[in-house]
């Protein structure tokens, strides 16, 4: 019962997306303008002081705005990085920008661990 229930809704909420004009779709950033984004966790090395801190986020943001990404988020001294990577301006993040700061990540030799999200709608979260 509940299936169907589920199907049913997700059937309206298409349908609602149908009738919903461009111009608010775009506004509300549904259907063909939803945007993504994903979220980035990473664990640094203990040791670090905050030269060595702050020479890492500048790497970071470098690595972000070359690929016309923002990070919102930040570093601290519990040695924890998170944040949330979005496109700069108005689009969506994509399959190789994830792939591109899991590199940088795995490379650099600050980060112990690390955690790059999936893609999730930026502004209605994942459902």
């Amino acid at each position: 019962m509940w299936e169907r229930g589920h199907r049913d809704g997700r059937r309206a909420s298409l349908l609602l997306l149908v009738k919903m004009r461009k111009r608010l779709r775009k506004k509300k950033r549904v259907g063909e303008f939803q945007e993504l984004c994903f979220e980035l966790r990473a664990e640094l090395r203990s040791d670090l002081d905050n030269a060595q801190l702050g020479a890492f986020v500048d790497r970071l943001l470098d690595t972000v705005e070359g690929r016309r990404l923002s990070f919102g988020g930040g570093a601290g001294r519990n040695q924890l990085l998170e944040g949330v990577v979005t496109r700069d301006g108005r689009g969506s993040t994509t399959e190789e920008d994830r792939a591109a700061l899991t590199a940088f990540l795995e490379a650099d030799g600050i980060v112990v661990r690390h955690d790059v999200g999936a893609l999730q709608d930026a502004w209605h979260g994942s459902k």
